[in-house]
């Protein structure tokens, strides 16, 4: 690794901190994708509860038993068993809080193994703030059944890539079939404030290390400042700034745990005009300082 590299959470970042681990039964690793078929099992050696990830590639979970609640680009979601969570590229992910049991598998797959993750198939409707959902039981032993042949496949020898990749991709179909049937049949549509909520958080993940005015956000959404804090408020309690502030601290986070960047060059990747702020901004959002944040296990 470069020096003052940033570190995220991508494939070869999994790959490296999962060859090492026990119970390899429970992953498979290679070049195209990451395959854990237990978190509970191995997952637990890399992911750690309340501490944000940037997660490079797009992935797949399956719940298999427990409850929890995961952030994906600062919406929170609730997931038990049955649930499947469709994360988007370049993400920022944190596991809230799980349950003693909790566990899941995972496809995490390399752009260029199957670029659909980011594609078509995926559009930017289906996979911008992630997807969450809860199957039928029909509908979890179904697509439960693809989890099954793609981890037996990766155990064939020779190495059958081109079946591999079909398997996820239909994967991906059907559960895009199953999405788009819940939003036909569910009458609990966005409302406005929740869709302009929505494309807000997307604006503050993309653009809330350099940019910290309600007036940026309100002119990217063609409103004015005024009506802007208001939606905010009213569809989500808090405000703009809070949601800006949450977020630049979930990015200073990511950067103490996961770079061996220093405190000062973590200031100026963050655009703030000299340390000191960055402590006492950081502190005063977390109760600690970044140096005391940095050496939490």
């Amino acid at each position: 690794m470069e020096k003052n590299s940033p570190i995220s959470l991508t494939f070869d970042y999994i790959r490296h901190g999962l060859t090492s681990v026990d119970n390899a039964e429970y992953l498979s690793i290679n070049d195209d994708l990451v395959m854990i078929s237990s978190f509970k099992l191995v997952g637990s050696k890399v992911f750690r509860v309340k501490q944000p990830y940037r997660a490079k590639e797009g992935r797949v979970l399956r719940i298999l038993q427990g409850q929890g609640r995961i952030s994906i680009n600062l919406i929170e979601y609730a997931v038990t068993v049955h649930d499947f969570i469709i994360i988007p590229n370049h993400s920022l992910i944190e596991l809230l809080e799980i349950s003693p049991d909790f566990d899941f598998q995972a496809i995490m797959p390399t752009p260029d193994f199957l670029p659909a993750m980011q594609g078509y198939i995926l559009s930017e409707t289906y996979t911008r703030n992630g997807i969450h959902l809860s199957l039928t039981e029909s509908e979890w032993t179904s697509i439960g059944s693809f989890f099954s042949l793609v981890w037996e496949m990766l155990h064939c020898s020779p190495y059958r890539r081109e079946a591999i990749q079909h398997l996820i991709l239909s994967l991906l179909y059907n559960l895009k079939y199953i999405y788009e049937q819940s939003c036909t049949t569910t009458p609990l549509r966005l409302s406005h404030q929740e869709e302009l909520f929505r494309r807000f958080l997307l604006l503050v993940n993309k653009h809330s290390k350099s940019e910290r005015t309600v007036r940026f956000y309100a002119d990217k959404l063609f409103l004015t400042p005024h009506y802007l804090s208001t939606v905010i408020r009213a569809a989500s309690g808090q405000t703009v700034m809070q949601w800006i502030n949450q977020a630049i601290i979930l990015e200073a986070k990511v950067l103490l745990k996961h770079s061996d960047l220093l405190v000062f060059q973590i200031s100026d990747e963050l655009n703030f005009p000299n340390p000191s702020f960055f402590s006492k901004f950081f502190k005063r959002m977390t109760g600690m300082t970044p140096a005391e944040y940095q050496k939490q296990v």
